[in-house]
């Protein structure tokens, strides 16, 4: 508040409160951004869908974002907090500004008291707020008395780099506040500039315990990462288990066009160093040529690869090096186009080389009913039943993933039933909205 200005009148603090009517229930939604375009990923399809799902059950849902080009329409808008570019550390032109807020953004807190003050929100469902939001917002809801229940996404509580991943290999050098191991490995886009900012912004909120005392519940997509983040010191008992979820109507196996033949399989998804595709090229080099060579009966399938990143221009320089006559990088598909590519395949491939949580790839191509050949890493492990609904292959290994691959061939049909099944037991939206609310509920009555 600035000197001499006149305090400003609010509602009760969540203390002096009525307990909301279940039919009345606040959520407020917090993530990064509000929408699901571009760099929101899948956490930004998240975003959309619980919340369309919970206002359908009754919730009323308040967003708070940053207030980018791309951020959807709300009533409280004018709460967003200003949009900052991080794509490349800079020093001049606002730059130590940009610095200094994504260690702890005053504008964030200033905003979500606001906020808070004029919604009376009785419960916080938090998804990616590092960066941009920051856990300056933490301490603004604990001094409110809203419960905080946060979704982990991915790694970046732990790890600067969020990938734990450090020349192509898996790395856990950071472990016990070794923080500095990200700037001495340059692990943040290669610069150490920007490893540096990570590590100081990931040691500042690890030794202030910010996330730790302040959030009351973390939800983990897969069981890997409930287990990672206890072993490196989150409290236990403020871990639950709550898997991702795939929209089973969008993603059935009749939606999927009639095809001749399955002469393919297919990657869909982010194209970037973490997903491992090079090796998976150079496992389809090892099948053309032992193919032709005679070593290998089974013709080479083509592999189709479907999406975008930060690695497109490196894959398709990687995949003509190795003349490959088998591969079509064929860039961002719509739904209409992925799921034709989706028809040809025998199976998908996520040949991952970090620990993913629970990848949506994965989920939508079993409700699709075609298997998945995944690397023996993180959450995939936990989606991939080997030999029933997929093959599991070790990550990084050329010859490993071939062998895998033909495996996949082999597959008999009933793999793609079986897929379909787990989908529906394991990856429910309903049954995933009813857990999450359950949850929400329960942080709000505590």
């Amino acid at each position: 508040m600035a000197a001499g200005a006149a305090p400003r009148a609010g509602p009760p603090q969540a203390a002096e409160r009525e307990p909301a009517q279940m039919s009345q229930r606040k959520l407020l939604l917090i993530n990064k951004f509000y929408h699901d375009l571009g760099p929101a990923g899948g956490v930004g399809r998240y975003l959309v869908q619980e919340e369309q799902d919970l206002a359908a059950a009754g919730w009323d849902v308040i967003p708070f974002a940053m207030a980018d080009a791309d951020a959807r329409p709300s009533p409280w808008s004018d709460h967003f907090v200003r949009a900052r570019d991080y794509s490349r550390p800079r020093l001049g032109g606002g730059g130590l500004g940009d610095a200094a807020a994504l260690l702890w953004n005053r504008e964030a807190a200033g905003k979500v008291d606001d906020l808070i003050r004029a919604a009376r929100p009785d419960v916080a469902h938090l998804h990616n707020i590092y960066h941009h939001l920051t856990p300056s917002i933490l301490p603004v809801l604990r001094r409110h008395r809203v419960p905080v229940v946060m979704t982990l996404h991915d790694l970046r509580l732990l790890c600067p780099a969020i990938h734990m991943l450090r020349d192509g290999q898996v790395c856990e050098r950071c472990h016990g506040g070794r923080f500095h191991q990200a700037v001495l490995g340059r692990c943040v886009k290669e610069s150490r500039g920007a490893s540096l900012l990570a590590a100081v912004e990931t040691a500042h909120q690890s030794w202030r315990r910010l996330y730790v005392d302040n959030v009351d519940v973390f939800l983990c997509p897969s069981r890997f990462y409930l287990e990672k983040y206890a072993a490196w010191g989150f409290p236990r008992a403020k871990l639950r288990h709550l898997p991702n979820f795939v929209d089973l109507q969008a993603w059935r196996p009749e939606a999927l066009p009639p095809v001749p033949v399955r002469d393919a399989y297919l990657y869909f998804g982010r194209i970037s160093s973490e997903k491992g595709l090079r090796h998976v090229l150079e496992a389809q080099h090892l099948w053309e040529r032992g193919h032709a060579d005679g070593r290998i009966a089974e013709p080479p399938l083509a592999l189709l690869i479907a999406g975008s990143g930060p690695c497109d221009g490196n894959l398709r320089a990687r995949a003509a090096q190795l003349d490959l006559k088998t591969v079509r990088i064929l860039g961002p598909l719509d739904g209409p186009a992925l799921r034709a590519a989706l028809a040809r395949a025998r199976f998908s491939v996520l040949p991952s080389v970090w620990y993913e949580n629970g990848p949506m790839a994965a989920l939508e191509s079993l409700a699709a009913g075609v298997p998945v050949v995944g690397s023996d890493i993180g959450g995939i492990p936990e989606a991939v039943r080997d030999g029933v609904t997929g093959i599991i292959v070790p990550p990084g290994d050329p010859p490993g993933i071939l062998a895998g691959l033909l495996r996949g061939c082999a597959l008999p049909e009933t793999a793609r039933a079986a897929a379909r099944t787990w989908a529906e037991a394991h990856a429910d939206r309903g049954k995933h909205m009813a857990e999450l609310q359950e949850i929400l509920g329960g942080a709000a009555r505590r």
